[in-house]
């Protein structure tokens, strides 16, 4: 495809900005004839700002390209249409919301109006999923194998959709198929096969094709030694190591001077935890990631957000990113794709926290149900209970079967916080509203005449200018009959936990082991539900290996280590339940992992299974994505046993 070439009204022009690739391919000299007649010509306007879209070369052109495409999309450029509705869908536009009824009703239009655009768009969504389209690669490549069987000498990017589609069901006719469209001069494609041959085992064959792709002007192909492992890379001599980094590096450079901007995440990325000779530097990792947020790539945004949460401390104070900062952050990393838990947890406690108040619509309509979605029940898990939080700070989650409230509940003299501003917040982010219910408050209906203590974290959720005083209960209430309901599941509890220290600036922690005897034992209580991202509050240093030093390994114990030696923590969890003691409650995953001694066992594991650990708790497997130790070992209270 050609990199400079006449401004006309058909085909011929328009074929050139039909991928993302071949937009971001046309020369300098181009670019400068489409913004010369992007005044006076729809398609010249269509051209640039599809290009400023797609490459933002000063960080600062999103509103230019949507003025241009929309200008252009008005004069009968439907390839304009179909292109700014890929801007509103990912809230890349003047309103920064994701509209995601603007994005259909302008596919649609430009599709029934003969857009090639919009039908590759849809093509490729079908591959992918995405865009408000369920994946489905069998229906793409069937549609796309009809074409081409009518239409064998078709643009050769179709080729290389079909060989996507084909790639799990078909690799053969996946690799035929991007032979042919690298036959048919698209360069692009030799990426493609190089990574289903890498996929496949064949490494060998996988860079002698991207080095005869970036030889014949394949940009992402120049950048495909990043995708390396590190334990190839490590396989070298030092003298051998020094020049695949120096080669790494250049390739990396070259891609991200040409808009790659999957190339910042992964120099971002290899900068984050210091692989194939980078040295681990958070500072600079933010350098390649920024930009890769200005192009509009959602992994550039996610790893950004992780860095300023988890290694602040790393960075220089004029660095640091704020709460809101960090969930507007994850907020446009889910627009554009990201629905991990730590973008949509950022989201959700951005939200209750009123960090997020001019995206309220948007997360309410969107992103709430998706947060949900993404932390799901664990089998066994069901559990049902009520939380208490205490003046000095501390909750508690109280066993409280449905059928006993009436029992339990009475007992204590109570009025109910129906609704506030934050309880509303905190059921539309749990989901609660769809189930016809709400989170309630207990408040001690005596606080004042027995002289309680101040419970900041009911005041502050109360939000009316007067204390709350005492131990307060958080419960579920049914909408219509004011039923007192428990929450049920572990996985909602932890949720609700991390919403109510968003609420509450994290006023919330655990208790301490004293703190837990003053409850008493005969309270009940079952066990929280610890996601290692988000756990804060491990022993460390001295005071850990001093309790390690004089312990005494016991039957579970031995039994563990054996369980531990038996199972790939690369890719399986092992779940394991403690005796029931109270020695092991409220305990965190990494304080158990400390308590039991087995960090070191888990670590060897990791790196007798192919993984390598990158800090203190994270590894990588062979996917080159960082997981948390902490993750690999699910604990449950329980008879004396693991399993």
């Amino acid at each position: 495809m050609k990199s400079y070439f006449e401004i006309t009204h058909d085909r011929e022009f328009l074929q050139h900005f039909l991928t993302v690739w071949r937009t971001k391919s046309i020369s300098a000299e181009m670019v400068e004839l489409l913004k010369e007649n992007s005044g006076s010509d729809p398609y010249a306007a269509y051209g640039y700002g599809r290009w400023l879209s797609l490459v933002n070369p000063d960080g600062n052109s999103l509103k230019k390209a949507e003025d241009l495409l929309a200008w252009a999309g008005s004069k009968g450029v439907q390839d304009a249409n179909a292109a700014l509705a890929i801007m509103n869908y990912d809230g890349r536009t003047d309103l920064d919301k994701a509209c995601h009824e603007i994005h259909a009703y302008l596919m649609q239009t430009s599709y029934s109006n003969g857009s090639e655009l919009a039908q590759y768009l849809l093509l490729e969504n079908l591959v992918y999923g995405g865009y408000g389209t369920q994946k489905d690669p069998a229906l793409a490549a069937d549609i796309l194998q009809k074409h081409l069987d009518k239409n064998p000498g078709s643009d050769p990017i179709y080729y290389d959709l079909l060989g996507k589609a084909l790639e799990s069901s078909d690799p053969e006719a996946a690799e035929k198929a991007y032979l042919t469209s690298i036959e048919r001069s698209n360069v692009d494609s030799y990426y493609s096969l190089a990574l289903l041959y890498l996929n496949r085992g064949d490494k060998e064959k996988a860079y002698s094709v991207a080095e005869e792709g970036a030889r014949k002007g394949a940009v992402n192909c120049h950048r495909f030694k990043a995708l390396m492992e590190q334990e190839d890379f490590l396989a070298f001599s030092p003298e051998e190591q020094e020049k695949l980094h120096n080669e790494i590096a250049e390739g990396l450079d070259y891609a991200i001077a040409r808009y790659d901007a999957y190339a910042c995440f992964l120099k971002g990325y290899l900068l984050h935890v210091g692989f194939l000779g980078y040295e681990e530097n958070q500072k600079e990792a933010l350098i390649p990631l920024e930009r890769g947020c200005e192009i509009g790539q959602s992994t550039c945004f996610f790893l950004k957000a992780y860095i300023h949460y988890y290694k602040r401390d790393a960075l220089p104070p004029e660095m640091r990113a704020s709460a809101a900062d960090i969930a507007r952050t994850c907020l446009q990393a889910v627009r554009l794709g990201d629905r991990e838990n730590f973008t949509l947890g950022q989201i959700a406690m951005g939200y209750v926290s009123n960090l997020l108040s001019k995206y309220d619509d948007e997360i309410e309509k969107f992103w709430l149900k998706e947060y949900v979605a993404a932390n799901p029940e664990e089998d066994g898990k069901d559990s049902t209970g009520v939380i208490s939080v205490y003046p000095q700070g501390f909750y508690y989650a109280m066993d409280v079967e449905e059928d006993t409230m009436d029992q339990v509940l009475p007992q204590l003299d109570y009025d109910i916080v129906h609704y506030s501003p934050a309880l509303q917040r905190i059921t539309k982010a749990l989901g609660l509203d769809k189930e016809s219910c709400h989170v309630a408050m207990l408040v001690d209906k005596n606080g004042y005449m027995e002289e309680l203590p101040d419970n900041m974290t009911g005041t502050i959720i109360y939000g009316h200018s007067q204390e709350i005083l005492g131990t307060v209960i958080f419960v579920l209430e049914d909408d219509k009959t004011y039923r007192l309901k428990p929450f049920k599941g572990l996985q909602r509890v932890y949720c609700f936990v991390e919403l109510l220290k968003a609420a509450t600036g994290n006023l919330l922690r655990e208790p301490t082991s004293e703190e837990l005897e003053s409850i008493g034992e005969e309270i009940g209580g079952f066990e929280e539900y610890d996601d290692p991202e988000f756990s804060d509050d491990a022993e460390t240093g001295d005071e850990v290996q001093e309790v390690e030093e004089h312990r005494q390994m016991t039957e579970f114990e031995a039994k563990l280590r054996e369980d531990i030696e038996n199972c790939n923590l690369c890719k399986n969890t092992l779940r394991v339940t403690l005796p029931d003691s109270q020695e092991y409650w409220f305990k965190s995953n990494e304080d158990l992992i400390y308590k039991l001694e087995i960090k070191k066992a888990i670590e060897d594991n990791i790196v007798r299974n192919g993984g390598y650990m990158i800090d203190e708790w994270l590894f990588v497997d062979s996917r080159q994505i960082p997981i948390d130790i902490r993750s690999r070992i699910c604990f449950n209270i329980g008879e004396n046993q693991s399993s």
